[in-house]
């Protein structure tokens, strides 16, 4: 074994960081859904979609999260 080999063998490993959940600009949901940015807070009010979470001020919401289609 080399000098190189023996210090990567005794130095742990970096555990990879987990990814958070892809979030989108309010403004950007509520273009691919085809309504306002009001729509979308009357959605989140209604529970039809999740409430945004507020980043410095600005609304970012769960891009992959679709709309709540049952009548409850």
């Amino acid at each position: 074994m080399t000098d190189t080999d023996v210090a990567s063998a005794t130095q742990p490993k970096k555990p990879k960081k987990k990814r958070g959940k892809r979030r989108e600009p309010w403004r950007q949901k509520a273009e691919r859904h085809g309504v306002s940015t009001r729509t979308l807070d009357r959605w989140a009010a209604a529970g039809i979609i999740d409430p945004p979470e507020k980043i410095n001020g600005r609304k970012y919401g769960d891009a992959d999260e679709e709309p709540r289609t049952d009548a409850a």
